[in-house]
């Protein structure tokens, strides 16, 4: 058997896994939306915790006159260490047997199928790590072998639970949001939210709501007239989330809580919720590679936020 590396380049088989990664989470649904993938050439980075985003507008001047000159932006300076993940997948005898008298395209084939089930893998961990920050404000692993457990400041009033669950019909859904929504404003300097992410467990709750029902057919409303009803209550659509991964001890689970109603701001708002760092692995500098037989994928992520708007949590259900 060759070596992998006698069949497919390491650059190239690196271009093919991230491309494998995009193609997966835009099939899969991400918060990738809220918290994009960024790529530094270092494994630790620096930045601001306690910014609400805004920058500060510039002032009139007379002609001739200088500019004011800007500020840098406030708030408590922080450091933090890429940690690393990744995964190994080896050949096995009997695939290794199998594949001792296969062509080159054949082996390229099997190296790119394994690149693609070690790179979706790594995504599901990472998008785990994306549901952890935004449902908590929080990036916290706790693994056998490894511990992380970084605060990015949210304010404890931004967690809140409903004070009358949306068991009932009855329960006034619009209220909550809103004064969600308002104490959201408050923190962000009057910056509303631009989206109101949730399960569809969530979602079923909120459109149980006497204020959903159609007053013509008398049945609950579909989701766009609810995201109408919302709109002109002056807040978010719902965007609806319920993608779960599986653990290396094989048990699944959501990468987000089935219970709670995140208001975040509009998807693509480009670092407005933060952003997911991505550093690079030490085979990155190698120009040959010495595994035989098998192909690890390996990256460097931490979800931090940067001048971030601090978010909001609600739990209604």
């Amino acid at each position: 058997m060759p070596l992998w590396t006698d069949i497919i380049e390491p650059a190239e088989l690196s271009g093919f896994a991230r491309a494998s990664l995009q193609a997966f989470e835009d099939r899969n649904g991400s918060l990738e939306r809220w918290l994009p993938n960024t790529h530094v050439d270092d494994i630790s980075v620096k930045f601001v915790i306690g910014d609400n985003g805004l920058q500060e507008a510039a002032e009139f001047r007379a002609f001739d006159a200088e500019p004011t000159i800007a500020r840098q932006s406030r708030g408590r300076g922080v450091q933090l260490e890429l940690p690393a993940i990744g995964q190994k997948m080896p050949v096995s005898e009997y695939r290794a047997l199998r594949l001792r008298n296969a062509s080159d395209d054949a082996y390229r084939s099997h190296i790119l199928k394994t690149t693609n089930q070690i790179v979706r893998a790594i995504a599901d961990r990472m998008e785990q790590l994306r549901g952890v920050v935004l449902d908590s404000g929080k990036a916290t692993v706790d693994q056998r072998d490894f511990n992380i457990s970084d605060d990015f400041g949210r304010p404890s009033g931004h967690n809140v639970t409903a004070g009358t669950l949306w068991t009932t019909a009855a329960v006034d859904r619009i209220g909550h949001l809103l004064a969600w929504q308002d104490t959201y404003a408050t923190t962000n300097n009057g910056t509303l939210p631009g989206a109101l992410l949730m399960s569809t467990r969530s979602y079923g709750a909120l459109k149980a709501g006497d204020q959903f029902v159609n007053a013509v057919t008398g049945r609950p409303m579909s989701r766009q007239d609810i995201n109408s009803v919302l709109v002109d209550e002056g807040l978010p659509p719902i965007y609806i989330y319920d993608r779960k991964i599986k653990s290396y001890e094989g048990v699944t689970a959501r990468v987000t809580s089935d219970e709670n109603v995140l208001f975040l701001p509009a998807p693509g708002a480009e670092g407005e919720s933060g952003r997911y760092l991505l550093g690079h692995h030490a085979d990155r500098n190698r120009t040959r590679l010495g595994h035989r037989g098998r192909r690890t994928r390996r990256y460097r992520g931490r979800c931090r936020e940067e001048r971030q708007r601090p978010g909001y949590r609600g739990s209604c259900c």
